[in-house]
């Protein structure tokens, strides 16, 4: 993890955050999810992808999403 860049190691603890959500919780329960603006760190070119993720597990859970810049919603 040492040599990826900051954005990277957040979004793979972001990923093993949310398997522990799966771990944790049944298929019939599905917690809210609280992000604190998760993606902080991550360039502009990889944004895309990661607000494909959370467009995608809209679908299975309530998702509250705060950010600090417009670009970032």
């Amino acid at each position: 993890m040492e040599s990826f860049s900051r954005g990277w190691r957040d979004a793979v603890e972001f990923c093993t955050r949310l398997s522990l959500t799966d771990a944790l919780y049944k298929d019939s329960e599905k917690p809210f999810l609280l992000l604190d603006d998760p993606f902080v760190n991550l360039d502009d070119e990889r944004l895309p992808a990661a607000r494909a993720l959370l467009e995608s597990l809209a679908a299975d859970y309530q998702i509250l999403y705060f950010v600090c810049h417009k670009d970032r919603i």
